[in-house]
């Protein structure tokens, strides 16, 4: 009887074995999502890979999962109008998860909030409804009550839907979302005003009162009037310039208000992600060690370059601006310089009026 039992339970464990191994390794991360929703450059060789910018080669999603997981502060950045790049900072934020509550990176600090440059601060009341604080009973709440309430169909930012995932997967994990950007009424204010518009102290805080060396003043300027398509005129860059390193240090700021040793992620286009001059700045700034933060870029593909250095962004003294890049299709869009350019001569047309 002894021996019989022993068998039937020698098969049971087998059976169980069978199962994980059928399942997966629980070391390994959730898979990512490839059923790519943006239609051009689908069949580019780099589509779906990621790439460590210190190690110049593909990383194994195993690996790259656990670089995500074991960091403090996770930077995700995207290009906005991408689907598929949601839908990977979907994934990210499910891997980050999955990697810390199996244990696999044990001693990883615990991710408390995920900060969204789409989320301002005058939106906290909407936050709290939809959390159901300060009422008897909570109700669960959908990706679709986050849209509403924070009525993001007025804010400016791409359609909901594509978004939706992020929400969906906070949601999930049990991780709240905060805001990472001010109301856009201060933000005006900063720019005309600079930092005479901040609170006695807050420059000092926010490491706003440290000034960039010229090769990152002058490369920032740059990059401002590229993305401006060459038309905001010489005398503007200044004040846009600070506004930039205003809001990239309020993201640094969302993410420093969680606890000692807890961490948090940050939903960011990928421009504020960047290692030289963006969040990652003012986190080191404020005492964060480099090697506490990972920033993600993830990039588009291009029909001209199908080498993975040939998208590497480097900072002044040749360091890349982000650890890792996941390619992705191309979303399709109209050229933003021609609508700027019509956008322009229709205020002009209304100032003339």
């Amino acid at each position: 009887m002894k021996t019989l039992a022993a068998a039937c339970m020698a098969t049971i464990i087998a059976g169980f074995a069978m199962s994980a191994s059928a399942f997966g390794d629980n070391r390994d991360p959730p898979p990512p999502p490839t059923d790519w929703k943006s239609q051009e450059l689908r069949d580019h060789p780099l589509v779906g890979k990621a790439w460590s910018t210190r190690d110049k080669a593909f990383v194994p999603l195993r690996d790259f999962g656990r670089s995500l997981a074991l960091a403090r502060f996770v930077l995700l950045g995207e290009v906005h109008d991408n689907a598929d790049h949601h839908r990977w900072q979907a994934w990210a934020i499910r891997t980050i998860s999955k990697l810390r509550g199996s244990r696999i990176v044990e001693g990883a600090p615990q991710v408390d909030i995920i900060a969204m440059e789409m989320v301002r601060a005058d939106q906290n009341d909407a936050l709290d409804k939809f959390y159901g604080r300060n009422v008897a009973v909570p109700r669960n709440r959908k990706p679709r009550d986050f849209a509403r309430m924070l009525k993001w169909s007025e804010s400016g930012w791409p359609d909901f839907e594509i978004y939706a995932p992020i929400i969906e997967q906070a949601l999930y994990e049990q991780i709240v979302i905060v805001p990472a950007s001010v109301s856009r009424d201060f933000t005006r204010q900063v720019s005309k005003e600079g930092g005479a518009s901040l609170a006695e102290g807050e420059p000092e805080r926010l490491a706003l009162a440290e000034p960039f060396d010229e090769a990152r003043a002058q490369a920032m300027a740059s990059e401002i009037r590229d993305a401006h398509c060459g038309l905001m005129p010489d005398a503007a860059i200044p004040s846009m310039s600070f506004v930039q390193r205003f809001r990239d240090a309020i993201m640094a700021d969302s993410l420093l208000s969680v606890a000692a040793g807890k961490g948090g992620i940050l939903i960011a286009g990928n421009g504020h992600v960047r290692r030289d001059r963006g969040v990652p700045w003012y986190l080191e700034k404020r005492g964060v060690p480099a090697s506490a933060i990972v920033a993600l870029e993830l990039a588009e593909v291009s029909s001209e370059a199908s080498d993975p250095e040939k998208y590497v962004e480097r900072g002044p003294d040749g360091t890349p601006n982000a650890d890792f890049m996941v390619f992705t299709p191309r979303a399709t869009r109209e050229d933003p310089c021609t609508r700027m350019r019509e956008q322009m001569q229709k205020k002009q047309t209304q100032d003339r009026s």
